[in-house]
């Protein structure tokens, strides 16, 4: 039986043209095709500035030198999420003050944001997590420097403007299981020139009459083009994502106590995931060996043992949104390479695992 993976890269012709075109110019590292990526991602969240970087992560790093981060400053950012975060605050010495998601969602609580400030915050990290837009325009009227972390947030929108316009500085992350992948890849945003020259400087290092700690941080022009050809595509793939989750949505519409995110119409999202909400661990768990019995391979999007606080060693009573999403979410195969079949197969077993009616009552 041929396994249906949980998620892969939507590759074909366009990329493998792209990277040859860039291989018989014999210019691989950053250059025209690098340029080219900056300005189509610009335009996608109208930005004034943009700058390719080789991850998500490098991209977070140069966010936080960029907006002064330093030694003894602290950074809010959420529990539930990729522990990039934690590594580039601990990166520039500084503190990370962990909080808590919201109750009924995914991302940053803006409450728990603002008990949390303090003298020495030096800025908030707000992950748009899979995609789900947090309320990031409700924590910019704190007053703090903001990194918008688009790292699974691109094509999403949020009250009419795109996800990646709202920070300070904003992120992406082009890893080879995004929205758009370079293989591995990043880029910052942001409408303030002195962000983009910094992040700039500190990526270019030859050539200075004046020694200063840089970082070899460039996209390649291989990677570059990859994106390229991706964007070019754009459009297809989010169609593609949201006629896939519509599938799933019309079987779980059946069952009125079924809880599943992206909600139904969120047309204005990119459906980076599929999730499935449950009641508890053991009935997760259960949906779960269901679907892996049909060779559909499903994901925990963040286990509980990666939670930051429980990496830090922190009380696991004060993040018991994040603990309980941690061990009651399932992510459901959703990326464009799925065929109608593999579609329709995965629809099909989730229909008759909802349908159980020993498994239904406990479930949902």
């Amino acid at each position: 039986m041929k396994k249906i993976l949980h998620n892969k890269p939507y590759l074909d012709n366009l990329e493998i043209e792209a990277v040859t075109k860039v291989l018989k110019s014999g210019w691989l590292i950053g250059g025209i095709e690098v340029e080219k990526l900056e300005n189509n991602v610009k335009k996608i969240v109208n930005s004034k500035h943009a700058v390719a970087v080789n991850s998500g992560s490098s991209a977070l790093h140069l966010a936080l030198i960029a907006l002064g981060v330093s030694t003894g400053d602290e950074v809010i950012i959420p529990t539930y999420t990729c522990t990039a975060l934690l590594n580039t605050v601990f990166y520039l010495g500084a503190k990370p003050v962990i909080v808590d998601v919201e109750k009924d969602g995914f991302n940053i609580d803006p409450v728990l944001v603002k008990n949390e400030i303090s003298k020495k915050t030096k800025a908030v990290i707000i992950p748009h997590e899979f995609g789900l837009p947090a309320k990031i325009d409700r924590i910019k009227k704190f007053g703090v420097s903001i990194v918008e972390d688009c790292a699974h947030a691109i094509g999403s929108n949020y009250k009419g403007r795109a996800l990646g316009s709202y920070g300070d500085i904003s992120i992406f992350s082009f890893y080879a299981t995004k929205v758009i992948t370079t293989g591995h890849g990043g880029m910052i945003t942001t409408n303030k020139k002195k962000y983009a020259e910094t992040v700039r400087d500190l990526i270019h290092y030859d050539q200075r009459q004046d020694y200063k700690v840089s970082y070899n941080y460039q996209m390649t022009d291989i990677a570059a083009s990859i994106g390229n050809a991706q964007l070019a595509k754009f459009d297809f793939l989010m169609k593609r994502r949201k006629y896939i989750a519509k599938k799933y949505i019309d079987v779980l519409d059946k069952y009125k106590s079924v809880e599943y995110f992206p909600k139904k119409n969120a047309n204005d999202l990119n459906h980076y995931r599929f999730i499935i909400k449950f009641r508890n661990i053991k009935i997760r768990d259960k949906f779960k060996k269901g679907l892996e019995k049909e060779g559909i391979s499903t994901i925990i999007p963040i286990e509980t043992y990666q939670l930051l606080h429980r990496y830090l060693k922190l009380d696991t009573k004060k993040f018991p949104n994040a603990e309980k999403l941690s061990q009651t979410t399932l992510v459901l195969p959703i990326h464009p390479g799925l065929s109608e079949k593999e579609i329709d197969k995965v629809a099909k077993t989730v229909d008759l695992l909802c349908s159980n009616k020993n498994q239904i009552s406990e479930t949902f």
